[in-house]
């Protein structure tokens, strides 16, 4: 990815959406063991979601029904919204009423943004598989998942190298630094309260997930398919 493709992607309407968030639960939330338990699950099944996807999606060339694809036809959209919940429940504020304000529109804006996004790779879609894709949009909810799989549609199985292709690695990477960061900013600068062996074993995997994916970054052909 060249600079100029990094920044037009940052200035994309989901990143207008989530950075000045970031920036907001940066300065003015932290996080305690009681919120972690609330959070942790929407944030796991969200990454499984997505990890699971990826090992399937083959985008724009084919019309992938495959996998969590016969149970919803946005499934990496649906693992990023559920990471996005399991935040907004974790991460605490004070006045405790600012995070929920703050949360609850922030997963409006979300919602509203991948209802866009959702709407225009819709038409593109259409446009491309006709038939196919429309037969495949009546039986197969957006982003709420159904109890039956399509079964229509070219099927393949997961593979992995697909998966490590797609660099999902690294936002699971980034979603535990960042928990971690918040843990020592919580156990520093809230509690007041020096760092336990837990925590430190947090670190040491923290740095450890950096260097890998420094890495990766590093020699990232070797990895992935040509």
């Amino acid at each position: 990815m060249t600079l100029a493709h990094r920044i037009q992607r940052s200035f994309k309407p989901r990143f207008a959406v989530i950075y000045p968030f970031g920036f907001f639960v940066m300065f003015f939330c932290f996080l305690d063991e009681t919120s972690i338990r609330a959070g942790v699950g929407f944030i796991i099944a969200g990454v499984l979601i997505r990890l699971w996807s990826n090992g399937y999606a083959i985008k724009n060339d084919k019309l992938t029904t495959s996998g969590p694809y016969a149970f919803v036809r946005n499934p990496l959209y649906l693992g990023t919204f559920l990471i996005a919940i399991g935040f907004v429940v974790a991460l605490k504020s004070q006045p405790p009423l600012l995070e929920w304000i703050a949360g609850g529109i922030f997963l409006l804006a979300l919602s509203f943004m991948y209802y866009r996004t959702i709407q225009g790779e819709q038409g593109m879609l259409l446009e491309k598989f006709k038939g196919a894709y429309s037969d495949y949009c009546k039986q197969v909810p957006a982003m709420i998942p159904c109890l039956i799989p399509y079964s229509k549609g070219e099927k393949w199985p997961f593979n992995l190298q697909r998966l490590i292709n797609s660099k999902e690695h690294k936002p699971v990477f980034w979603i535990f630094i960042l928990l971690v960061v918040f843990h020592l900013k919580t156990r520093i600068l809230i509690e007041h309260k020096a760092l336990g062996d837990k925590s430190w074993d947090l670190v040491t995997i923290a740095l450890f997930l950096i260097i890998l994916d420094a890495a990766y970054e590093f020699n990232k052909k070797k990895f992935q398919a040509k």
